[in-house]
């Protein structure tokens, strides 16, 4: 197999402020489809008042998220290339937490999962939390579109799959992704 094409995401400033921007987008739209969920389907009401102490456990519970984002990530990683050795990490100049698994190479589909899982099974166990009442429309609201657009890089790894040839294997670097054809 030959490299058709690599991709370093970590150092590109220019495609990073463009996936930021992007999350933007995003933001609007997780919002405007959370909050028609809970209008849809109220279950429970969200105090209005907001506190220092009710903000710093929302921000608390988004890094709680994106830690659990990453570690899934890890999972499937693992799953799909049990060899392989998994590494965390986080650029706070950019902005940027991951979890990479470099040197190991990927069928597409499996990349998919590893890039979708994290989005399907956090959006999923919020949206239960919801449902139970476990948690707040607002909180859903605000857990929900926030974690959506911080996906931005894995729906970009989504796009690159979708305009790689069939049959292509993705290998993981520390810094992006290498497509092999």
């Amino acid at each position: 197999m030959k490299l058709i094409r690599s991709i370093d995401l970590l150092n590109d400033k220019k495609r990073l402020l463009h996936l930021n921007i992007l999350s933007i987008f995003l933001i609007v739209l997780f919002f405007l489809f959370f909050i028609g969920v809970t209008i849809l389907f109220p279950v429970s009401e969200t105090p209005t008042n907001f506190s220092v102490e009710r903000i710093l456990l929302l921000g608390i519970g988004l890094i709680l998220l994106i830690v659990i984002h990453e570690l899934i990530h890890g999972v499937f990683f693992r799953v799909f290339s049990p060899k392989g050795k998994v590494k965390f990490g986080f650029d706070i100049k950019k902005g940027v937490a991951y979890a990479a698994s470099p040197g190991s190479k990927y069928s597409r589909g499996q990349f998919a999962w590893i890039s979708l899982a994290p989005f399907l099974l956090i959006t999923l166990g919020l949206t239960i939390a919801y449902f139970s009442g476990a948690l707040l429309a607002g909180v859903y609201i605000f857990l929900a579109t926030l974690h959506g657009a911080a996906c931005v890089g894995d729906f970009y790894w989504i796009y690159l799959l979708l305009q790689s040839p069939k049959g292509s294997l993705v290998e993981d670097t520390e810094v992006g992704i290498n497509f092999y054809h």
